[in-house]
């Protein structure tokens, strides 16, 4: 196959190449000509971003023989086998695949031969936060005392769970998202470049959807092209990448504010049934959403909205800001709460049949954010504060409670059925835990526990639940095993609270010994264990006596 993908064929060589990372590119640059050149580097950040490309050109800058303006020159013998991959002094290496402690081993044996045929040798270690924390550890050794000799960067989108041992010892560069307006201009040239024709709103819906990751931004360019062959334009856009248009949410609001439940419901239905997610669905309705509301708040410059909806926002919509913010807050959580729906459908209904129960208030002659005063206090009559200052104290903060906030008009049967919902969900909260509730979640809890303590989470496997009394939990243990009981009691609280955190209740942890009658020993000697020396030497180290 000779065709290459976009973001093959259009891979950065130069630093100058990259796009959006300038306060990375331009801090290595000067790093390069001062010969401040550090042994270690992390880079750190979202996919498709550019933290390998600038690492691999990096790599060719530092073993380049003939660099240009702290650039690789791509001609020397050097750059051309590090670009291939066939470098013996630039190894790449994936931190998924080469995770164990065996692959950290033979790279720390490695890193002490000296580079064949330039002046490092160069590791680059992709996704380092796959790796172990043995293979961390071995790891560590090398970056505490490199040879001159040899440079590390490592590419990560998790830096959080790099140890702090080897961050301590790297230098760190974040690399952000790409700014929509970046990746537009970016795969316009692109465009250019391809000789085909195209709008800008087709490509700003693809920068957009790349959410700040030009690779992604070039493999979605590539989709609409294969699509699109000559020209490429806005609704070829949202054909190929499934995006709602505009005007359907524009629809679904103006039947929000008319409160038109069975015209929503079948707009619901049929975008459904024309194969439309419910996730991208709900996802660019909140979006659409958030730049209603920020045009009706009179900062509309940034915003991408046609002049269709501009215009019925001036003119008919009577949402306040404070009514999109309500409706923001439930879309909101219905999109965070979607992947556990076991009738996704049926749950977006009844969100739009909530939302066209909100009291809708008339406001469209709201002060827009942009020209309130400071402290959000508009002061139209001084007289009439005097009067209110006059009053009584208790009567004073009678009127200047703050307005009760919007809530949803809902018709009874609505409304009775949604206070059925929500007194059995207090009752299922407050429902008092029972033992037999605890035994049902004590492998839940274990396993919770096991993340960070897994020796803990070991002993309590082998324990008994005695009984649950006043919200105090008896554990048994056997009689002997006095030093589980020591961990135990130093990381009760632990326990206690990844058991409160899982049965939602507020319970004490107390531990027994069950003193079992001792089986019949031969050696009656080894039975008399009172002798003060060695009593002193099981408190000593922290022992006990195993039968």
């Amino acid at each position: 196959m000779s065709y290459k993908v976009l973001s093959l064929k259009l891979r950065p060589s130069q630093f100058n190449q990259i796009v959006g990372q300038h306060h990375v590119t331009r801090t290595l640059q000067n790093a390069i000509s001062s010969d401040r050149v550090a042994h270690g580097y992390i880079f750190s950040g979202p996919r498709g971003v550019g933290k390998t490309t600038t690492a691999r050109i990096l790599a060719r800058i530092l073993n380049c023989k003939e660099s240009v303006d702290n650039n690789p020159c791509d001609k020397c013998i050097n750059c051309a086998e590090i670009k291939k991959g066939s470098s013996l002094d630039v190894q790449e290496l994936d931190g998924a695949s080469n995770r164990g402690i065996d692959e950290m081993r033979d790279l720390r044996e490695a890193v002490k031969y000296p580079p064949n045929n330039s002046k490092y040798r160069i590791y680059i270690i992709d996704e380092v936060h796959m790796l172990t924390r043995e293979a961390f550890n071995a790891l560590l050794k090398t970056l505490e005392e490199p040879p001159s000799h040899v440079i590390f960067i490592m590419a990560t989108t998790d830096a959080h769970k790099i140890p702090p041992t080897i961050l301590s010892r790297t230098q760190k560069f974040d690399f952000k998202h790409i700014s929509i307006n970046d990746v537009s201009n970016y795969l316009s040239k692109v465009l250019e470049m391809e000789n085909i024709e195209h709008d800008k709103e087709g490509i700003y819906i693809i920068a957009q959807k790349a959410e700040g990751s030009l690779r992604d931004a070039l493999s979605l360019l590539d989709q609409v092209i294969a699509y699109a062959e000559n020209f490429l334009d806005i609704e070829t856009v949202r054909d190929v990448l499934g995006i709602i248009k505009e005007n359907i949410f524009l629809e679904l609001i103006q039947l929000i504010q008319k409160k038109d439940n069975k015209s929503l419901i079948l707009n619901l239905t049929r975008l459904i049934d024309n194969g439309y997610s419910i996730s991208n669905f709900i996802s660019g309705f909140n979006t659409y959403l958030r730049n209603c509301m920020i045009q009706k708040a009179n900062f509309q410059q940034q915003l991408n909205l046609s002049q269709e909806t501009v215009a019925w926002l001036k003119s008919n919509c009577q949402f306040s800001t404070e009514n999109f913010l309500n409706i923001l807050e439930l879309t909101l959580q219905f999109e965070s709460k979607l992947r556990f729906f076991q009738h996704p459908q049926i749950s977006l209904e009844a969100l739009f049949l909530k939302l066209s129960l909100i009291n809708i208030t008339d406001n469209n002659n709201e002060e827009p954010f942009n020209q309130q005063s400071n402290n959000h206090t508009i002061i139209t009559n001084p007289e009439k504060i005097e009067e209110k200052n006059s009053k009584p104290i208790n009567e004073l903060d009678q009127t200047n409670k703050n307005p009760p906030k919007q809530k949803l008009n809902i018709n009874s049967d609505l409304e009775s059925s949604l206070k059925q919902e929500t007194n059995n969900v207090k009752d299922t909260i407050s429902k008092e835990c029972s033992l037999n509730d605890i035994q049902n979640n004590w492998e839940k809890i274990i396993n919770e526990l096991e993340k960070n303590n897994p020796k803990v989470a070991n002993f309590l496997e082998n324990i008994t639940l005695n009984k649950f009394l006043d919200n105090q939990l008896f554990i048994e243990l056997i009689d002997g095993h006095k030093f589980q009981l020591k961990i135990l009691e130093k990381d009760v609280e632990a326990i206690e609270s990844i058991l409160n955190k899982t049965l939602n209740q507020k319970i004490r942890i107390k531990f027994l010994i069950n003193n079992k009658p001792e089986k019949n020993v031969e050696n009656k000697d080894f039975q008399n264990t009172e002798h003060p020396l060695f009593e002193k030497a099981l408190e000593t180290f922290d022992g006990e006596i195993i039968r």
